[in-house]
């Protein structure tokens, strides 16, 4: 048996050594996991009002559950062998899965994978916050199947993993028009607000308090800022909400936009961000791997290429200190080699739902027209 046929027979089971391996050689300290899992182990001690006394902590609760298992069996703040090799098992042959039966394809997404486990993530901080673009991307699929409250509680659940989930919310212009995507996405909020609302009840809650300095090389230093407070947030989200909504309004109706607008929302938040830590490109790394897997089996193999060069700068982007260049070349790079300009308006007018639709079946394969409830216009 040579050895292309090898690989392609047994990818799924060497992919899967590899990811092992990259858990057991692990040994990172991630960055705030053992704070956030002392916080965790209080709120389900019911001492809601400690978790979230002073400034500090500015991760949602759910987050803080979250990072009390993973410490579940580790030592010195490091989590378990077990929970690493799991951790990188399920993001490296899910990924592949989402090739949809595609060997080469598979195979691709499988090294850029590894190359992201090996790199900057998931382990530098925050493993958790790896859930995020994977919900905007599901909050997508739900709305296209019309479960708008299922999609609704994406959202908020991405939100009580950490505040940035609420940038993702203009996602679902993906598949559907923006009054009902506005609808959604004030149901999100208030599942959000429930997350919070029990810690904000119990009188300690100083989340909002929290000023964070300005690190060199961010886009607020080059605007002369030296601080940024939750009122300054609030416009940055207003900003990276607004290229996520761009994003998925353009590539609506197509598959890729199920991880073209995440990634959007995630490397224009480090693009914006005025400081910058490698637990940033948590979601930028699910949503770039997710959006080559979901490329169309006609895509020209140069275009494929080119992804895959871009996915490995994207990586070596991640490991220097300027994220914020890095992130948009990255994110510019990703949306003009799967995306060409020309065919953007060179698809099918469809109506779904009442709601303008285009589906350029060259470009991108179209999502299933039954599954849209659509009929040609």
């Amino acid at each position: 048996m040579r050895t292309g046929e090898f690989v392609l027979r047994r990818r799924f089971w060497l992919a899967g050594l590899l990811a092992a391996l990259a858990g057991l050689t692990s040994r990172q300290t991630p960055l705030d996991v053992q704070a956030f899992a002392d916080l965790g182990r209080l709120v389900l001690a019911g001492r809601l009002d400690e978790a979230y006394t002073g400034t500090f902590n500015q991760a949602g609760p759910l987050q803080l559950l979250i990072s009390r298992l993973v410490l579940i069996g580790g030592h010195a703040s490091i989590p378990s062998a077990l929970v690493r090799v799991a951790f990188d098992l399920a993001l490296t042959l899910g990924a592949m899965a989402a090739c949809r039966g595609r060997p080469v394809r598979q195979i691709v997404v499988a090294v850029l994978a590894l190359l992201w486990l090996l790199g900057p993530t998931p382990w530098s901080g925050h493993p958790a916050e790896v859930t995020i673009a994977l919900l905007w991307a599901y909050a997508i699929g739900l709305h296209r199947k019309e479960r708008p409250l299922a999609a609704a509680v994406a959202l908020g659940v991405s939100v009580m993993i950490a505040p940035i989930g609420v940038l993702g919310f203009p996602c679902l212009l993906a598949v559907t028009g923006p009054l009902r995507a506005i609808r959604t996405s004030l149901v999100a909020a208030g599942v959000a607000v429930a997350g919070y609302l029990p810690f904000v009840l119990s009188g300690q809650f100083g989340m909002l308090g929290h000023v964070w300095p300005v690190s060199e090389r961010t886009l607020p230093w080059l605007l002369g800022m030296h601080e940024v407070t939750w009122a300054t947030r609030l416009g940055q989200a207003v900003l990276v909400a607004g290229g996520c909504a761009l994003v998925a309004y353009l590539l609506r109706g197509r598959l890729v936009a199920f991880a073209a607008a995440p990634l959007a929302a995630a490397a224009l938040r480090i693009i914006t961000d005025p400081q910058i830590f490698d637990y940033y490109w948590l979601p930028v790394s699910v949503s770039a791997v997710l959006l080559i897997a979901l490329l169309p089996d006609d895509f020209p193999m140069w275009r494929q290429v080119l992804l895959v060069v871009i996915g490995y700068v994207t990586v070596m982007a991640a490991t220097t200190d300027q994220a914020g260049l890095g992130a948009f070349v990255c994110l510019a790079g990703y949306l003009l080699a799967a995306v060409p300009v020309e065919r953007l308006l060179d698809g099918k007018r469809l109506i779904v739902r009442g709601k303008p639709a285009y589906l350029a079946p060259s470009l991108c394969r179209p999502l299933p027209a039954d599954s849209m409830r659509c009929r040609r216009q």
